[in-house]
């Protein structure tokens, strides 16, 4: 059998012990009661007040030239903005004053003289034959042909006193003459040159044999048409070994020089 003890405790410390219990009692009380505030809530404080910011001077440095390099970048495309709006201007400029002056040229042909004629004709032909000599032999150029020919057409219409005519066809063998020797210069240039070259006059042919009409100055292009012998065609420009020719109310196209010959 368990024995029960009571152990007895001294006056003094019961009467605290009693005193104790009673205080806790009370505050209970007065917390269930809303009586007692309870203590702020203490913020924690920011952390950029705990730590100080720290400064980068290299940072800094390259902020400013990333901006001056914009700057400079700006201005420079304004610049060549600028450069690029002059250049179409001088171009337009360019080729009003080569219209005019091909006006002025047709006007003049047509008010021609005999004796300005004759001495037109005669500068082409003397054209023609130098440049002939300054091939040293080689193969005969298909444009010199034609030149030749139109030249040699020139007779009947002088004959005639009919010398706007005659002046046209020379002038036609003029700018033959100009192409043959281009073709010439962008032959010996490395790289080579390439790139359509318009007539200033245009320059009525003929097809000497059966050839095909392609898109584009080279063999393996796109064929437009297919033209017969003798189609009447009109050079308007040329490149290397082509001519760009118009048909009478059919499509436009590259043809080989050597296909081409005097109406």
């Amino acid at each position: 059998m368990l024995r029960v003890t009571h152990v007895c405790l001294p006056r003094e410390l019961q009467q605290s012990r009693t005193v104790g219990l009673r205080a806790v009692a009370c505050v209970l009380c007065l917390a269930l009661s809303g009586c007692i505030t309870p203590p702020p809530a203490v913020s924690p404080a920011p952390v950029g007040a705990m730590v100080p910011e720290s400064t980068c001077s290299s940072c800094d440095q390259q902020t400013r030239e990333i901006a001056r390099l914009r700057q400079e970048l700006a201005g420079r495309e304004a610049e060549l903005r600028d450069l690029r709006s002059n250049q179409r201007e001088q171009v337009m400029v360019i080729q009003e004053s080569t219209r005019e002056v091909t006006r002025a040229k047709v006007k003049l042909r047509r008010l021609a003289t005999r004796a300005e004629t004759a001495s037109y004709i005669a500068e082409v032909e003397v054209a023609l034959e130098s440049l002939r000599t300054s091939l040293d032999g080689a193969s005969t150029s298909p444009l010199l042909e034609l030149a030749q020919a139109i030249i040699t057409s020139t007779a009947a219409p002088f004959a005639h006193a009919d010398y706007g005519t005659a002046m046209e066809r020379a002038a036609q063998a003029e700018q033959l003459i100009a192409a043959a020797a281009d073709n010439r210069v962008r032959s010996r240039s490395r790289p080579r040159q390439s790139g359509e070259v318009l007539l200033q006059v245009s320059i009525p042919l003929r097809m000497t044999v059966e050839g095909q009409l392609r898109r584009e100055p080279r063999r393996t292009a796109a064929v437009a048409s297919l033209l017969k012998k003798d189609t009447p065609v009109v050079a308007r420009a040329y490149t290397g070994s082509w001519m760009r020719v118009e048909t009478e109310g059919g499509p436009s196209g590259w043809v080989e020089q050597v296909k081409l010959g005097a109406r």
